[in-house]
């Protein structure tokens, strides 16, 4: 198959699927730069390391955990079984469902290898489902699209990219370079000049960015980030590292968790077939939570509402960073057309939604009224899609720690709703958009569920609830300890499910 583009190789990648027989594996065969590989197929998924021995990636396994590491041409992924989210080079990338260990063996959904391995060799391309057949070829050229947004206090340069892409950094007292080694870059411009507190300028020329500082001794440093791939360059003042994880405050000076009851006022989010509103049940749980966890953790607490108030999703947010919160908490209760529905589930802010699922909670949740906003500053993208893409800017940063706090609670949470763990998740939630420390939304239970509702409604359960997250965020905080400082930490022991 011939590129559409003139000047590109025609490198193929088949999967060619043969036809399965029960209980038994089949092989693919994958061809790859004119040699054909044999894959181990079961149950849909294919042997990783088949495939990645056969796009020339380098294999080591942890024989503790049998987790993978898989390094090639200057990048490393680490897959095992159970997860559904995968550690490429700096990020995660989602796949449909977790790799799974059969017969000694790792397998992998298909998803894994067209989004975390593909795109690693420069292959991209589609699934002809009716053949069964991927056809791949040499990534084009690298389009890449700008913008600057100051958040404070740092400035983050965002360089939206077609396509993943390695690149390269360096640093001057004046500037901050990102080149893409070996790629033909098309850029939105070749100059513009912006009216930022940290950049004046950006520069593109051959396969290079430069982004050109205000003054001198300013601290950058940049970060890769996934769906839309992008390369974040963040600025700010040189009086410590940018980005770097904030020690826990001393004993003079205490944490504060940030806790936001869903919804409130005219807003009354969802209504459970008793008539029982999410915007009761939210309030209710957060007091009991902001009067449980300062008896596990030194701490102060902010609510975002204490009474029956409508609150903006930007301002719930910006309570949180006007108090200077150490962590963003927001409660709600989920809803489902499936009747049989249940369980708790806590998320982390993404652009692109862990499933369809967990897209229409997130859908649901920003039905929220409109607040007018001021108009964007010279040289600040107009481009609605551009914008979306700087959404998550805030949370980037704290990505690692968001995600552990939401396994954290997503873990004790599952003791007290007696269920399987429905595991942590992503999605696009505004309440979430521009909180500058790690931040979750966490769904205790399904108000479309009568059961549950009624669950929601009683002082029992939402104490249950409370006692989980505030022994979660304990939790949290003692692993933010030093080693030498650390204290057992005494939680009471989990509630059991009401009935």
């Amino acid at each position: 198959m011939k590129s559409p583009r003139a000047g590109l190789a025609a490198a193929l990648v088949l999967f060619s699927l043969a036809v399965a027989s029960p209980g038994r594996s089949e092989d693919a065969t994958l061809v790859f730069r004119g040699q054909s590989h044999p894959i181990a197929v079961s149950g849909g998924d294919f042997r990783v390391t088949d495939a990645a021995r056969a796009l020339g990636f380098e294999i080591s396994a942890d024989p503790a955990t049998g987790v993978l590491t898989l390094i090639g041409q200057g990048h490393k992924v680490l897959v095992g079984a159970g997860t559904a989210q995968v550690p490429v080079d700096q990020r995660l990338v989602s796949i449909s469902r977790p790799a799974q260990a059969i017969g000694g063996s790792l397998y992998a959904p298909a998803d894994f290898f067209e989004k975390a391995l593909f795109p690693l060799v420069g292959a991209t391309g589609t699934y002809d489902a009716a053949r069964r057949v991927w056809t791949l070829s040499e990534s084009a050229a690298l389009s890449v699209e700008a913008a600057v947004v100051h958040i404070e206090p740092a400035t983050q340069v965002v360089l939206k990219l077609s396509a993943p892409a390695k690149f390269v950094s360096t640093a001057t007292a004046t500037a901050f370079q990102i080149r893409w080694p070996g790629q033909t870059v098309v850029p939105p411009f070749a100059e513009r000049r912006y009216e930022d507190p940290f950049v004046s300028a950006i520069r593109f020329s051959g396969d290079a960015a430069s982004v050109e500082l205000k003054t001198p001794g300013l601290s950058a440093r940049a970060y890769p980030l996934s769906a839309p791939e992008r390369v974040v360059v963040e600025i700010t003042r040189s009086s410590g590292p940018a980005g770097s994880a904030a020690p826990l405050p001393s004993a003079e000076v205490l944490p504060v968790v940030a806790i936001d009851p869903g919804h409130g006022g005219g807003e009354t989010g969802a209504i459970g077939a008793g008539g029982l509103q999410e915007k009761q049940s939210t309030l209710d749980i957060a007091k009991k939570v902001a009067a449980t966890l300062p008896r596990l953790v030194s701490c102060r607490v902010v609510l975002t509402r204490e009474a029956d108030a409508a609150v903006s999703l930007d301002d719930r947010t910006s309570v949180a960073n006007h108090e200077k919160a150490d962590l963003f908490l927001s409660i709600h209760a989920n809803s489902s057309r499936a009747p049989g529905a249940h369980g708790s589930e806590t998320y982390y802010l993404s652009l692109e939604a862990s499933d369809k699922l967990a897209s229409e909670v997130a859908s649901r949740e920003n039905e929220a009224p409109a607040v007018p906003t001021a108009a964007p500053a010279a040289g600040s993208s107009t481009d609605p899609g551009l914008d979306f893409v700087l959404w998550d800017l805030a949370q980037s940063a704290h990505l690692k720690e968001s995600s552990e706090l939401a396994e954290t609670i997503q873990e004790e949470l599952n003791v007290v709703s007696g269920t399987e763990n429905r595991g942590i998740k992503q999605a696009p939630f505004k309440v979430l958009v521009g909180a500058t420390m790690p931040a979750v939304l966490i769904e205790t239970a399904f108000i479309s569920n009568p059961d549950e509702e009624k669950k929601l409604a009683s002082p029992e359960f939402q104490q249950s609830v409370a006692d989980a997250i505030a022994r979660a965020v304990a939790r949290f905080f003692e692993r933010r300890r030093p080693a030498a400082a650390r204290a057992p930490v005494v939680t009471p022991a989990p509630a059991p499910a009401p009935r």
